[in-house]
């Protein structure tokens, strides 16, 4: 933790929720939530960062479907701001802490609120995101869709939406690893032919 970022965790009186999360000590941190979840979002996204990487390190899990051990912040986004999703997640995080056998994952869903909050997140604490692979008309990108890519000759279009995910997830300085995709192929080949069948769904 840089000096900085610890005078703004002392300047808001978020000292001992840091000591207390370090500790391991969850029932104080969840007994004091009435006190902190509504501190400076910065400040509590910058201790929510820290939580993050002593609980889960920077590999950021990117859901096509699933993610049934993810918390999965703000699930009706479509009534929440920008601010108060970056909120629950930094609030999930903090408060909920690892077991003894399993780490605690939080997910926002770039389908319900956008990418670019979804990249911003994971400055909030968040370790997963979980979305549908699009083109830019909002159509499900299949397997066989291939497109012509100069250098590269033609390559498969969902990896070119892989690639554009993995770049987001790189750029917020954390590492992307994708998971979890044949419900979302099978559900979006039925929606197009009730028949059909996708391996592995």
């Amino acid at each position: 933790m840089s000096h900085f970022v610890e005078q703004a965790i002392a300047a808001a009186g978020l000292m001992p929720l840091f000591d207390a999360r370090k500790a391991r000590d969850f029932d104080a941190v969840r007994g004091s939530m009435p006190r902190w979840q509504k501190a400076d979002l910065l400040v509590l996204g910058a201790l929510a960062d820290l939580a993050r990487a002593a609980d889960v390190g920077d590999e950021v899990r990117v859901h096509e479907d699933g993610g049934d051990e993810v918390a999965w912040a703000c699930e009706t986004c479509e009534a929440a701001s920008d601010l108060e999703v970056l909120r629950e997640v930094a609030v999930l995080r903090i408060a909920l802490g690892p077991g003894p056998v399993k780490r605690v994952r939080i997910g926002v869903d770039w389908g319900k609120c956008g990418l670019e909050l979804a990249q911003v997140a994971l400055g909030f604490g968040a370790s997963d995101l979980r979305g549908p692979i699009t083109n830019k008309r909002g159509l499900y990108v299949f397997d066989d869709e291939m497109k012509k890519v100069k250098g590269e000759g033609m390559i498969r279009a969902r990896e070119l939406v892989r690639r554009e995910i993995g770049l987001l997830v790189k750029y917020a300085g954390r590492k992307a690893v994708f998971v979890g995709e044949s419900r979302v192929r099978a559900d979006a080949a039925r929606a197009t032919d009730p028949s059909a069948e996708v391996a592995g769904a």
